[in-house]
């Protein structure tokens, strides 16, 4: 009490005052608004929130494709179950609220794999008012000064808090548009978008003819190839004439399991040969060819659509009628296949 007197109980607090004011505008104001720390090549568990959110999103539409409950418990490793069951439940009610009742179905199904228990709605706690201390003057003058600190310390942290708020809802909102007042509610999954759409023509005469197309992802991800060619010729000399030509689709989604499949498009009169078609059967299959018609061949991971756009035979006083090719037109859409 010598040493307050000697110095004087004012000057005390107004040290004490200074110093706290200074430790906020330096430490919260600066170190947490203006100048944060930032963080490269993190974990994603160590990410903020927006962020962490945004890698789940991710695990869960992996795991809708995959399927694999070991690949989505190992992306998830490092994250609390607590804190992982808290951002699915809030990205779920999220979701349901935007009408997107699909990526709400994901996240269900990424929970039920990884074992991750979905917390109810819990009700916010209410603070609990400290009680106020009584004792001497110079507590009492020390209360105050903690007093006026936490006000300022509630006036900088809540800017930072609304701060963040806003720059999160504005890095989230492009991801997250809000659904048009006219679109209804879907309740199936969207289809996968192609990858990619190729028109090809044989024309009589293209005795070269043999066309094929990469398949990519948008990133530039070869996934593999498809195209028409050549399958059965008929009858003989200049130019070839084709009663046949194979479609085919080359996968190498799976490095475990590269497959390529066909399908045989067969002439009229190459289709009612039952031993000619019978051949075909080591192909892949014969398709009478008619105009309008779609094909589908299935491999490991791709899928590939053949529509049969239009055809005309050709005539020659050799070889039987509707037997042979003078033009055909085949639109290839590629995409990758959808589990069922």
């Amino acid at each position: 009490m010598e040493y307050i007197d000697r110095i004087g109980r004012a000057n005390l607090i107004k040290g004490v005052v200074i110093f706290l004011v200074g430790l906020a505008i330096g430490w919260l104001a600066i170190g947490w608004v203006l100048w944060p720390v930032q963080y490269y090549d993190t974990d994603p568990q160590d990410l903020r929130r927006s962020h962490k959110e945004a890698w789940i999103l991710m695990v869960a539409d992996s795991y809708s494709l995959n399927q694999d409950d070991e690949v989505a418990q190992e992306r998830l490793q490092g994250f609390e179950e607590s804190e992982v069951g808290e951002i699915i439940s809030s990205l779920i009610v999220h979701a349901e609220e935007e009408g997107d009742l699909p990526a709400a179905q994901r996240l269900r199904e990424l929970a039920g794999a990884t074992g991750v228990t979905l917390p109810g709605a819990l009700p916010e706690a209410t603070p609990t008012p400290a009680p106020v201390a009584r004792g001497p003057s110079i507590i009492r003058s020390l209360g105050l000064v903690l007093v006026i600190f936490l006000l300022v310390a509630l006036v900088v942290v809540g800017g930072g808090v609304a701060l963040a708020r806003w720059r999160e809802r504005r890095e989230r909102a492009p991801l997250r548009p809000a659904p048009k007042e006219e679109e209804l509610i879907s309740w199936e999954v969207p289809e996968e978008a192609p990858l990619g759409q190729f028109v090809t023509t044989y024309t009589l005469g293209d005795d070269g003819y043999d066309t094929s197309f990469n398949i990519e992802t948008p990133a530039g991800e070869f996934y593999g190839a498809c195209g028409v060619g050549f399958s059965e010729v008929i009858g003989e000399g200049a130019p070839d004439k084709m009663a046949a030509f194979e479609v085919w689709l080359f996968d190498k989604t799976d490095p475990d399991n590269v497959q390529t499949v066909t399908k045989v498009l067969m002439s009229e009169h190459a289709y009612s040969d039952e031993a000619l078609r019978e051949k075909m059967k080591d192909r892949g299959g014969a398709v009478l060819v008619e105009r309008g018609k779609t094909i589908t061949i299935e491999a490991v991971g791709l899928q590939l659509r053949a529509q049969i756009v239009d055809f005309a035979y050709g005539v020659s006083s050799d070889l039987p009628a509707s037997s042979f090719f003078e033009r055909l037109t085949t639109e290839l859409t590629p995409l990758v296949k959808t589990e069922t």
